[in-house]
């Protein structure tokens, strides 16, 4: 099941007695919330992938001296 988007959760509720300019901004203050959302997440799968990959290169254990 896809989780519903805050603007489809907006425009699912009574907003009847908003004026349009604050419905613009309800919808406007969503998406800027769903971006900097998926951002956090994008730069947080980012540095994992980015500290996995390194994991091996730091691992003294798989070096071999000579």
């Amino acid at each position: 099941m896809k989780a519903k988007t805050l603007i489809e959760l907006l425009d699912s509720i009574d907003t009847s007695y908003l004026t349009e300019s604050e419905k613009a901004e309800a919808i406007a203050r969503a998406q800027a919330a769903e971006y900097t959302v998926e951002l956090i997440a994008s730069a947080f799968a980012w540095v994992k992938k980015a500290l996995v990959g390194n994991r091996t290169v730091m691992n003294t254990a798989n070096h071999s001296h000579a």
